[in-house]
Order: C-alpha cells, then structure tokens, then sequence
C-alpha cells in the first residue's frame, strides 16, 4: 500500500490483456464504468455488451488474473466498485444494473474461494458521485423523463437517498483504504454501502 502507482492505461474489452496486466498484484481496485440511459427496448445490444464486458466479464478477468500472485504469499485485497445499483434497480439502466448485481455476486464468489488464502474481496456500494459519468448521466436523464436538467439530481438521482447531495470522490476512497488495511481483515464477501440512507427505504 506504501510507495509510489504507476499508472497503466488499458483497454478493458481486450479481455486478456486485462488477465496478464493484472499479473503481481497484492491489491485490485475494479472501479472502471460506463453508463447509457435507455428503455429496455430502445437500448441498443451492442452498448449492453460492451457495459457487460467492461464492468463483470472485465473484472473476472482481472481477480482471475491476480489471484495466483495473491494465493502465492497468502495475501491479498480485492475491491469492486459497485453501486446502490448492484443492491437497487431504477428505470433505464439494465446493462448497468445488470453488470453490478453481476459484479457483487462475483465478489461474493472471489471471497468464499479467497478465505483460506488470506485474500479478501468486497464491494463498495456508493450512490451518485460527484464525476463525469454522472454529469453525462444528469443530461440523458432529463432527456428520458422530459424534464430540465436542474430537477435531475433532486427529483430523479437523490430521490431515494435520505442525504441530498452527490458523494464526493474522496470519499469513495476512503472506504477503499479501509478495505485494504490491516483493520480490515476479517471484512470479506460484503458490501460497504455508502449511498445516503438510499437502501434503508
């Protein structure tokens, strides 16, 4: 967890050099997303593919290629970033919600086969962040309901959760940092939900 990251920029629909890049690894961080907002019927099968692909098949490519390395020295740290949406569906999201209830069950799987080798696995469960990905979002759900963008966030995104504001970055990342400390060993096959009170309805 000390020392300096090097970045290392990938296509993750190049699913096996997602296997090999994650090779060596003592901590893996499934955190890359995309999102399209569509009625079922109007949402286009390649996108679902390419969502599917890049946020499960993905990430089953990269445990799979990180847990020999992990297994090997009896340690590792796996975390996915999941949603609420991985817990809740909402209108005009299949492929995503799809792809993160696919994601916790995954999670779920890599913790069970992970325990006697000292590797745990999680997800974080965090509601809208403040991020690109929600900005576009914001756009394509005032298109989907026919209202102005500015009653997105509070009639459309927040409309579930308790606290009315978007999470912060940061704070994700906390959480993450949690999972992957020393405190946090005997944490392994949950969800750690960061969603505003969102799932306590």
């Amino acid at each position: 967890l000390g020392g300096a990251v090097e970045p290392l920029v990938l296509d993750l629909t190049d699913l096996d050099a997602a296997e090999a890049a994650a090779a060596g690894t003592d901590v893996l961080v499934n955190n890359a997303g995309l999102q399209l907002v569509r009625p079922i019927e109007e949402f286009p099968p390649d996108v679902f593919h390419t969502v599917l692909t890049v946020m499960l098949e993905a990430p089953f490519r990269l445990i799979r290629g990180a847990l020999p390395h992990m297994y090997g020295q009896g340690w590792g740290r796996v975390v996915n970033i999941s949603s609420v949406h991985g817990l809740r569906a909402s209108a005009y999201k299949s492929a995503y919600v799809a792809a993160k209830h696919g994601l916790e069950g995954l999670s779920k799987t890599t913790a069970l086969e992970g325990a006697s080798h000292g590797v745990t696995s999680n997800c974080v469960n965090p509601g809208y962040v403040r991020t690109a990905l929600v900005e576009k979002q914001i756009t394509d759900q005032a298109r989907a309901h026919g209202i102005p963008e500015e009653r997105v966030v509070a009639e459309v995104l927040l409309q579930d959760s308790a606290l009315k504001r978007l999470i912060e970055p940061e704070e994700v990342a906390q959480a993450v940092a949690y999972l992957c400390g020393p405190q946090a060993s005997f944490v392994t096959g949950t969800s750690l939900v960061l969603d505003g009170g969102w799932t306590a309805h």
